[in-house]
């Protein structure tokens, strides 16, 4: 009996230490279920906040960005401008929006870029007008364009003059002048005078401060830059200060986004022009693709006279790869070789230089067009 009942206690130990054992697997099981746990969490939470934080603006990439100023503020208009960062060229233009420039409902109907801009929906209508993504929007308010302009007067050049109008008070702008920058807000909410003088105003006042921030020393703009990006909602700090650093630079030019100014019915609107949208905007947004491609090759001899095509050619909404040559330089004929699907656009490219014969392209791609440049087509018909 004494070895049974010592057989009975030993299998009984055996198995609370069996239990025993057990429970601390279990419950090592569950801290580590929860460490994990905690863990994706914290990993979760880091990987938005890098999200958000992280520096996104791409280097060495084109790229559209909308930059508004005094959205939101009281007793003032607000004005906007698409900056478009050419990465090839390492050079940014700001194109000025006129409050009267013609934008399109999804269905087609017109409506005015000053009314949309009120309402906070800009950027949709636009990326319609350009066709490409607008990456960044950057919200500035007058007080951070006085500051980016340095804070002291500005030298600002009326050419065409314009006249503005608030209140009663008429005032005609001509020529060289100086303006106090805290006097931004004030003339660029105004209204114009005439058709075309709140565009020109705009023009030459937003010329004029972003010519005075190029001018101000370094370290003051990287202060001022710092403090508008920390105010920024929806973009990444450093992305920011990157775009103000942008549009501080010396190698950004102020311009009208392409338009052309018409009257119908007694409504005077700036209508865009999307030609000139597509050779200078465009072209100049990340990852533009088009469904055609015009491939130019130089088939005279004659230097440079493909980019000069290129160039010519740059309104339409094809892709432009780079000039190559011929297999030789003897064509005396420019010769415009079209793909099973892309006569209509050779003949447009045929319209647009004046010269040259619509050929089918045998073996090229259903959507491709080669043109190869012949003698007869020269610079100066291309000017």
């Amino acid at each position: 009996m004494a070895r049974k009942s010592e057989g009975y206690r030993a299998q009984r130990l055996a198995a609370r230490r069996s239990r025993r054992w057990g429970s601390l697997q279990n419950l090592a099981l569950y801290v580590l279920a929860a460490v994990v746990a905690f863990g994706a969490v914290l990993g979760a939470v880091h990987l938005a906040h890098s999200l958000r934080q992280h520096h996104v603006l791409p280097s060495g990439a084109s790229y559209l960005a909308l930059v508004t100023i005094g959205a939101g503020e009281k007793q003032v208009n607000p004005t906007a401008a698409l900056l478009v960062h050419d990465a090839g060229l390492n050079t940014s233009t700001l194109y000025t929006i006129p409050p009267d420039l013609l934008l399109t409902e999804p269905g087609g109907e017109y409506v005015m870029a000053g009314d949309v801009l009120a309402e906070g929906q800009l950027k949709p209508y636009l990326e319609r007008l350009v066709n490409a993504p607008i990456s960044y929007t950057l919200d500035l308010s007058y007080s951070d364009l006085a500051k980016l302009s340095g804070g002291g007067d500005l030298r600002v050049t009326a050419a065409p003059p314009f006249s503005l109008q608030a209140g009663d008070v008429v005032r005609l702008y001509s020529g060289q002048f100086s303006l106090p920058a805290s006097d931004l807000a004030l003339v660029l909410s105004a209204n114009g005078k005439g058709a075309t003088d709140q565009a020109n105003a705009q023009d030459a006042f937003l010329s004029a401060a972003f010519a005075g921030a190029a001018l101000v020393p370094a370290a003051q703009r990287a202060q001022t830059a710092k403090a508008i990006a920390d105010r920024q909602k929806g973009l990444a700090h450093v992305d920011a200060r990157d775009l103000l650093a942008t549009m501080s630079s010396s190698n950004m030019s102020v311009a009208r986004l392409p338009s052309n100014g018409q009257t119908a019915e007694g409504q005077f609107a700036w209508r865009p022009d999307p030609s000139a949208i597509i050779a200078q905007i465009t072209r100049n947004a990340r990852d533009f693709s088009a469904p055609f491609t015009v491939a130019v090759e130089n088939g005279s001899g004659v230097l440079g006279i493909g980019s000069l095509v290129v160039k010519r050619l740059a309104g339409l909404d094809v892709n432009l790869p780079p000039v190559s040559n011929a297999d030789s330089f003897d064509y005396s004929v420019t010769q415009i070789r079209a793909g099973a699907r892309a006569f209509g656009v050779a003949n447009q490219v045929r319209g647009i230089l004046g010269r040259g014969v619509v050929l089918t392209g045998s073996g090229l791609p259903d959507n491709t067009i080669q043109v190869i440049v012949g003698k007869d087509l020269t610079a100066k018909d291309l000017q």
